[in-house]
């Protein structure tokens, strides 16, 4: 008997955590925060963290895992998200995994086999001087050659992803994509039922600029600055919008008026680049998120498609 998995996921501001706790309300479930950027402990405001009066009651799991400069990767969240969902459905209860990391989602409901490769410092500091000379895009169109397939997954901006990309390339010798084609049979033990959450871009758009108001409102500035007071700025931890837009603001670079627009315009960016990953996703049922903020009726209307 395979362990059923309710999948929520959609691009960032869709209001996958909303229709997540509705959910979970009605199936008796729990949440598996499905995020890159809300394992880490005191990232509360810029990651959008579920406040515990937010997640009214709902038990999250997979929040607050370590702290900012301490190493976390896929293969670290994988194996607890199964400890999780195992430990969840032995409970009696319904894991919900939930969020908009759609390689995380991934390799946990595919089972991904995952590189063993460590993080080689020396190579990370000679990419990192390259992409500040040159940019991304030459270094993802040297890995577009290397591994076509597995370069179709990458995000020809994101330098962490090329990076790490690249570092097991060198590291194993094999092209990322011949790894990722192994899969590990212990996501067999999983029935996933996919959820996928759209809305229009406009619409997306207001959500991102209001989250973004919200988070002036809730202090993201002291937050920021009081992060930069423990740890360094390039922390892994810190590559993401709503943190790296702050940073020049201190440095007096722009005014905050500058940075709000900058956090909405990559926010967006990146919504827009989410949205083409799960458009891949097989097995789908998507579900329009609105009328906007009525997550009871969003609920009551996938009751039709999860049967458990």
């Amino acid at each position: 008997m395979k362990i059923p998995l309710l999948v929520i996921f959609g691009p960032t501001s869709v209001g996958k955590t909303k229709v997540a706790i509705a959910l979970a309300k009605r199936y008796k479930g729990e949440i598996v925060s499905a995020d890159s950027r809300q394992v880490y402990c005191e990232m509360n405001i810029g990651t959008d963290k579920p406040t515990l009066e937010e997640r009214d009651g709902i038990a999250h799991h997979l929040i607050d895992v370590v702290n900012p400069d301490e190493p976390f990767n896929l293969s670290d969240y994988v194996e607890l998200a199964w400890n999780v969902i195992h430990d969840i459905h032995q409970r009696g209860k319904l894991p919900i995994l939930a969020g908009s990391a759609g390689l995380y989602i991934r390799a946990v409901t595919e089972g991904y086999a995952l590189s063993n490769a460590g993080p080689d410092e020396n190579l990370r500091k000679q990419l990192l001087q390259r992409i500040e000379t040159e940019g991304t895009l030459p270094l993802y169109e040297e890995l577009c050659r290397l591994d076509p397939e597995g370069a179709k997954t990458l995000d020809s901006k994101n330098p962490r992803r090329l990076i790490r990309f690249y570092e097991i390339y060198a590291q194993t010798g094999k092209m990322p994509s011949e790894i990722w084609k192994l899969r590990d049979p212990r996501a067999q033990a999983f029935a996933p039922i996919k959820i996928g959450l759209i809305r229009s871009r406009e619409k997306l758009h207001e959500r991102i600029v209001a989250r973004v108001d919200e988070q002036e409102k809730r202090g993201l500035i002291f937050e920021v600055k009081g992060l930069l007071q423990k740890y360094p700025r390039d922390l892994k931890a810190f590559q993401t919008h709503s943190y790296q837009e702050v940073f020049p603001f201190f440095d007096g670079q722009y005014d905050w008026d500058e940075a709000k627009r900058l956090i909405v315009a990559h926010t967006f960016a990146y919504a827009r680049r989410q949205w083409i990953w799960f458009k891949r996703e097989k097995g789908v049922h998507w579900e329009e998120a609105e009328p906007f903020g009525d997550w009871g009726t969003i609920a009551a209307r996938l009751q039709k498609i999860i049967k458990i």
